[in-house]
């Protein structure tokens, strides 16, 4: 066995250069990398580039204003699935972006529809028959779909819903 001490106090200049150039390297791959990858959480749609630079606001949650919808439109249906109100009176209905109050909806607030939407109701081929014959057993209740419209078209921050209902409700059978 050889009795030969080994003498070590760490790196030589030459190694620790190509560690500093290593690390940089790394560091200069990993940013480039991580700018690349963001590109793809960026929006999609160019108006809302444009529009969120103007006015540097952030963009407004599809999510949180389809549970805003929803919410209004179980409130909707509700009030306008009783059998009190006329099938005229909701044939006769426009969109609307205020329903609390051109549609006198008394259980939601003016707020309930976020300001990009509208929200309209149509009839469907199932057509409702006159309060007579249903309370006969003659006749049929009708289905309805209610929705909403973004103003501004669909794009990556505005996205439509719907719900499809039975009027008048004691006529209609799950």
């Amino acid at each position: 066995m050889n009795n030969e001490r080994i003498n070590n106090k760490g790196m030589t200049l030459p190694e620790l250069v190509l560690a500093v150039l290593m690390l940089t390297a790394f560091t200069a791959i990993t940013v480039m990398v991580t700018e690349f990858t963001s590109r793809f959480f960026r929006p999609l749609n160019e108006e809302a580039k444009e529009e969120y630079i103007s006015s540097n606001k952030e963009f407004s949650d599809v999510l949180n204003h389809h549970s805003q919808i929803n919410n209004a439109f179980d409130s909707i249906i509700e009030i306008l699935s009783e059998p009190g109100i006329d099938k005229n009176f909701i044939l006769n209905l426009e969109c609307s972006s205020l329903p609390s109050l051109e549609w006198s909806i008394p259980s939601i607030d003016s707020s309930a529809i976020p300001k990009s939407y509208k929200i309209c109701i149509k009839a469907t081929s199932l057509t409702e028959s006159n309060y007579s014959e249903l309370a006969n057993s003659d006749g049929k209740p009708g289905i309805y779909i209610l929705y909403s419209k973004p103003e501004n078209g669909v794009t990556i921050n505005a996205t439509p819903a719907r719900r499809i209902f039975c009027r008048p409700k004691p006529f209609c059978k799950l």
